[in-house]
């Protein structure tokens, strides 16, 4: 008797870990999308204060970074600020930030991200608009995309773990 009580509590305990894991991978979608959305709403700060302002690089990544109130991008100028605001130091700073993102956002967005950035200050106002407005548009056709198969994506991992999980739960019983 105590014995098949041990099984169903192991049975249970890996239905569980199988939903908590189909969860987790499920989220990871969600996640991406909330990157992808932070990434283009940053862009858009920057087109509004590149556009409005017309200001230095620097000021112009300041105002941008505190107005698109950033949970899950982890941008970090402070060593561009520092370092005299140099070519070298804005590249090192999305090179850091590419690898920080580099688990969550697929490497066409992070791509797209980063070389509309890295013209700032490298050319005429307007030709960085213009880069800056490609960018825009494709990051949110990429976030329609993504928004659309998410939840789905989500579920899916969901049910597959859960299943997966009460498989081997009967494997057990």
């Amino acid at each position: 008797m105590l014995k098949v009580i041990f099984k169903c509590m192991g049975a249970l305990l890996i239905l569980y870990a199988g939903a908590a894991l189909g969860r987790k991978k499920g989220s990871a979608a969600l996640q991406r999308l909330q990157m992808m959305e932070e990434m283009r709403r940053f862009l858009i700060c920057v087109q509004n204060e590149l556009h409005y302002r017309c200001n230095r690089t620097e000021t112009i990544l300041q105002a941008a970074q505190k107005n698109a109130g950033l949970c899950v991008l982890p941008l970090r100028f402070e060593r561009f600020f520092q370092a005299g605001c140099t070519q070298n130091a804005l590249d090192e700073a999305l090179y850091q930030m590419e690898q920080e993102t580099a688990s969550t956002a697929q490497a066409e967005e992070r791509r797209i991200f980063r070389s509309a950035l890295e013209r700032l200050g490298g050319c005429p106002a307007e030709e960085e608009e213009t880069h800056l407005a490609a960018a825009v548009e494709q990051l949110g056709l990429m976030e329609q995309t993504l928004r659309a198969t998410a939840q789905a994506e989500r579920k899916l991992y969901q049910t597959v773990g859960f299943s997966l999980g009460g498989a081997a739960a009967l494997l057990l019983i």
